[in-house]
């Protein structure tokens, strides 16, 4: 106690010293922890018996790309000991056959492999009959100013082929058109029609315009034709034979 009370100064530092030491540790330990380690610890101890080869990827992707629904494939990969297989499917699609196609993914996989990996296999959609339209809009979704019309995505740059059209009447077309402005009063349906390899769709918007010197914001409304069924995932344990959904 007589050295402390003789060398305060020295022994403040060294307190400080101690307590930036101890506060360094402990966030070294919370945020790096156990840097260095293997991340999956012994979860993939024995991985490189039973290697998922690129030819097998290659296959599982020629299974998935008969399909006419499906638009987009991500190059299946493995998430350590998991599987991992994404598509994104027309706007048509119907979810089932998509499911069905589960069986053939497995199928790629001899016995081994299927005891040891995981699968997950995830379909998304990809909404491309959905319309927009952007104006000035009073508190009852009266629209008071010019209104423009337009696909809510640029369909020009969907990497698939596409046919697409929006029309004031509902007769099919698929003129290219991606926006039509409303300039006068009164009660239109603008009409939405898309093609792709997987189905043709159509959707439409109501607007209601009359013309107002209100002040008021510009206003987006869309038409969003979300599927509650997507997306879907399917989820296949190790050593099990059927995928779990979560719809």
């Amino acid at each position: 106690m007589n050295y402390i009370k003789k060398h305060k100064l020295t022994s403040f530092v060294i307190l400080v010293y101690i307590v930036v030491v101890a506060f360094a540790y402990f966030i070294y330990k919370l945020f790096i922890g156990s840097s260095g380690l293997p991340v999956y610890g012994d979860r993939l101890d024995g991985i490189e018996n039973v290697p998922i080869t690129e030819e097998q990827i290659d296959q599982i992707v020629d299974i998935l790309s008969k399909n006419e629904a499906i638009m987009k494939i991500t190059r299946p990969y493995l998430n350590g000991k998991i599987l991992k297989v994404v598509i994104t499917v027309s706007d048509g699609a119907e979810l089932q056959p998509l499911k069905e196609l589960d069986s053939k993914i497995i199928g790629v996989l001899d016995s081994d492999q299927r005891a040891f990996y995981d699968i997950e296999y995830f379909i998304n959609k990809d909404y491309n009959c959905t319309i927009a339209a952007t104006g000035k809009m009073d508190e009852e979704g009266v629209f008071t100013s010019d209104v423009k019309v337009r696909f809510y995505e640029d369909l020009s740059n969907r990497e698939y082929d596409l046919e697409y059209g929006l029309s004031k009447t509902n007769e099919l077309t698929y003129n290219k058109e991606q926006s039509v402005t409303i300039s006068e009063d009164g009660e239109f349906i603008i009409y939405g029609f898309t093609k792709d390899k997987g189905k043709a769709d159509t959707c439409s918007i109501k607007i209601v315009r009359k013309e107002a010197d209100l002040d008021v914001k510009e206003t987006t409304v869309n038409t969003i034709s979300v599927n509650r069924a997507f997306p879907s995932i399917g989820y296949l344990k190790a050593g099990t034979n059927a995928f779990v959904w979560n719809k």
